[in-house]
């Protein structure tokens, strides 16, 4: 049941920005709003404000709705009333300010549209929702002091693409989601519930630390937080899949866990028996540049993950060789452990190295993915490159290399759901299972097609990938018709007898091989670039174009089907 009523309030977010983005102009509306005195927004009714005005007291009824046109200005001087267990609804394309710091006790949906402005005063009075479901869908411009959800059993969804800027604090409790797709600044701290979760995706600036208070962190954008204490809390977690920025101290405990497959620059991190995590797949690397010594006090350290001292950031100056390793990194020794979460014996048996230079995994700083509101990650789709016959498929599914959530199974037709978004070419497609064809009218060359996995489990998790599909025309030559011109009167075979007549039944040759068995090698090169002089006929087969090439006297050519040939 927890999860249906998630993937409803994954819906309702989705469905509330797709009203948003249609809503250019206020629609469906009863009445024009008054342009000044004090105002009763009655239930079930829509008022729309296409003029500037300055309001005085205002009340809001169950199901009532204001909507601000682009381009109008709705200013609320004094008190706002509300009432516990109502629906309210903001719909803002102008600019709606209220003067007075409010907090709003009804279930409110507000939704702030591109170029649209929510404004508590001059950007530093107090804004609180206080009602038991609320959601918050920005795409313009919110500014206020401090940003509070107050209620310990609400359920609070605040969906970020445009700039939302809270001068002071964030006061959170209750079941409440940040999921930030553009820019949140925060001047001061953050307080949290331990059913906080802040997904970033975007940029998410804090001029001081926070209480995560056994929350969640989920960044795969890019997470800055210039001074202050980090507590993570006991439970709490602490994932990063971007970058990370903190100068000022981490503090974890033995229950809470710090998850770095990105880049981690840290300038204090005390974990207190935290455990201090890389990925599972040792095909990847979280990188922790840290610039003094870890206390680890019992934790647990691994797998994959490379530790480099640093003096100084932004610039980046990396310490000495002399200072690097880990008995500069680590005040004791960690618990070492690997994949499985057991416990090993060194630090080269998880896999942790210390300022690595040839570090096989390469260093991740987004992986261009954004979690899910129930802070799952959604699937991750893969690109693609084929080289296919036109007229035929491709023999593997783009699912091969795709999983079904990141760093998760594999994707397969049971656990996603594909779809095709897009093709450069009509003929160039992709089915359900994943399998790309081309129609044997499609002319040789290179096309496009996107196409999109969705999660079984949560059908609005989805992520897209691009195939390039190289298109090889269906013959080298058009098909000659009628009676062949003459028959291959050369052949040179392995096997222990010659059928039906062969090789003089295979037309239009001069030399037939053939074998069941053996292959037929010729010279290998990089490229043909490295071919200095070639000369007309030449054949090789180029390492990099994956073909075999023929020289026609004025360029390289892949050879192709030839319709002549049986």
């Amino acid at each position: 049941m927890k999860n249906i009523y998630i993937n409803l309030l994954t819906l309702l977010v989705f469905f509330s920005f797709f009203c948003n983005d249609a809503l250019a102009q206020c629609t469906g509306c009863s009445i024009t709003g008054p342009t000044s005195g004090n105002f009763t927004f009655t239930s079930n009714e829509t008022v729309c404000f296409s003029s500037n005005a300055t309001l005085g007291d205002v009340a809001f009824q169950n199901n009532s709705k204001i909507c601000v046109a682009p381009g109008v200005t709705l200013t609320i001087q004094n008190n706002v009333n509300t009432s516990s267990g109502q629906n309210i609804t903001f719909e803002i394309g102008g600019t709606l300010i209220f003067n007075q710091s409010i907090s709003i006790h009804a279930n409110l949906l507000a939704n702030i549209q591109s170029g649209g402005v929510l404004r508590a005063g001059s950007g530093g009075n107090n804004f609180e929702f206080n009602g038991q479901t609320n959601t918050l869908n920005n795409q313009g411009t919110i500014q206020v002091g401090v940003l509070g959800f107050q209620n310990s059993n609400a359920t609070n969804i605040i969906d970020n693409h445009g700039t939302l800027t809270i001068n002071s604090n964030i006061n959170v409790a209750g079941n409440t989601t940040f999921r930030n797709w553009s820019l949140i600044n925060v001047g001061s701290s953050f307080n949290s519930s331990s059913a906080t979760k802040y997904i970033n995706c975007g940029t998410f600036n804090s001029n001081n630390g926070y209480n995560l208070n056994g929350g969640t962190v989920i960044n795969t954008g890019t997470f800055n937080v210039t001074s202050g204490q980090i507590d993570i809390g006991n439970n709490g977690k602490l994932e990063n899949y971007g970058t990370l920025y903190s100068e000022g101290t981490i503090n974890g405990t033995g229950t809470s866990t710090f998850y770095n497959e990105g880049l981690a620059k840290l300038n204090n991190l005390q974990p207190n028996g935290a455990v201090i995590k890389g990925p599972t797949s040792n095909t990847k690397l979280g990188y922790i540049y840290i610039k003094n010594s870890i206390n680890p006090n019992g934790a647990k350290v691994g797998p994959n993950l490379d530790f480099t001292r640093y003096t100084s950031y932004n610039p980046d100056v990396a310490a000495s060789s002399g200072s690097q390793g880990q008995s500069q990194i680590f005040n004791s020794a960690p618990v070492f452990v690997n994949a499985a979460g057991s416990t090993v014996a060194s630090a080269a048996l998880a896999n942790v190295s210390f300022a690595c230079t040839s570090c096989a995994a390469p260093q991740v700083t987004n992986i261009g993915l954004c979690a899910n509101v129930d802070g799952t990650l959604p699937p991750q789709a893969n690109d693609d490159t084929y080289s296919i016959t036109a007229g035929s498929s491709a023999a593997t599914s783009v699912l091969s290399n795709d999983f079904a959530v990141f760093n998760g199974a594999a994707a397969t037709t049971s656990n996603v759901t594909l779809n095709q978004v897009s093709s450069t070419n009509s003929g160039v497609s992709v089915n359900a299972s994943g399998i790309v064809s081309v129609a044997a009218s499609v002319p040789a060359g290179t096309y496009t097609l996107v196409y999109s996995i969705c999660s079984t489990a949560s059908t609005s998790s989805c992520d897209n990938a691009t195939v390039t599909i190289t298109v090889i025309g269906g013959c080298t030559n058009p098909p000659a018709t009628g009676t062949p011109d003459n028959y291959t009167q050369i052949g040179i075979s392995d096997l222990a007898g010659f059928g039906n007549g062969w090789p003089k039944n295979v037309p239009n040759g001069f030399i037939a091989i053939e074998s069941k068995d053996k292959g037929f090698v010729i010279t290998r090169v990089v490229n043909t670039a490295t071919i200095a002089s070639p000369i007309e006929g030449m054949l090789i087969y180029d390492n990099s174009a994956g073909c075999v090439k023929l020289y026609n006297g004025t360029t390289w050519k892949c050879l192709e089907k030839n319709c002549n040939v049986n």
